[in-house]
């Protein structure tokens, strides 16, 4: 599972929709395979309709996506009783009743349970709580070791540190390759993720070096 790190502003959503085909960039290219890639993408933004309940929401994705309830509850069954009560609980309530943070946590969800290649998450556990937090990264985690492509753009350096394989630091249209956030940290003469990230986007940094 691969980070994009970075702050706001820094290009992380252009990235992705430049890989998604949704933008056409200046300059460059991006390359795949020969084989065909599916690619499900979680945009930053997103939207649910007021007047549908969420059960509805999950049917009409499942329907246009080509995923079914079997793919989603797949997910969900490793979840503790709790976390899958709660989810079904979710979907009877209608959009306008949910918060910010319970609708994302299901998008999230639908989308993970497309049977994709390459998972793109742009800052995916946005106004999610911490608990679903990581009830969402362990679902990611399991992807990734069936083989899926992960990628998540997030400016939260706790999620990097805890969950990423490896990931990229994005800053003023240059991007550079950490193995670990050790040696994130010891590269910028840091003491903590958060000191090293401000380093490293500041004048004279190592981004791009």
């Amino acid at each position: 599972m691969v980070g994009l790190l970075g702050a706001n502003g820094a290009g992380k959503t252009t990235l992705f929709d430049v890989i998604c085909g949704l933008r056409k960039q200046a300059d460059g290219c991006v390359f795949t395979s020969d084989t065909k890639c599916g690619i499900a993408y979680l945009p930053q933004a997103i939207t649910v309709p007021d007047a549908l309940k969420l059960g509805e929401v999950v049917d009409l994705v499942l329907g246009v996506s080509g995923a079914n309830k079997h793919q989603l509850d797949s997910l969900l069954v490793e979840e503790p009783e709790r976390v899958r009560s709660r989810f079904k609980q979710l979907l009877t309530r209608r959009g306008n009743n949910c918060s910010y943070g319970e609708k994302r946590w299901l998008i999230v969800m639908l989308m993970l349970a497309m049977d994709a290649s390459v998972y793109l998450l742009d800052e995916p556990t946005a106004g999610v709580d911490l608990e679903f937090r990581y009830f969402m990264f362990t679902t990611l985690k399991r992807l990734a070791a069936q083989k899926k492509s992960v990628l998540f753009a997030t400016h939260i350096v706790q999620e990097i540190e805890q969950y990423a394989d490896c990931f990229y630091l994005l800053h003023d249209g240059k991007a550079r390759r950490f193995e670990s956030s050790g040696e994130f940290i010891a590269l910028a003469k840091a003491s903590t993720m958060e000191e090293a990230f401000v380093r490293h986007i500041s004048d004279g940094g190592l981004v791009g070096v």
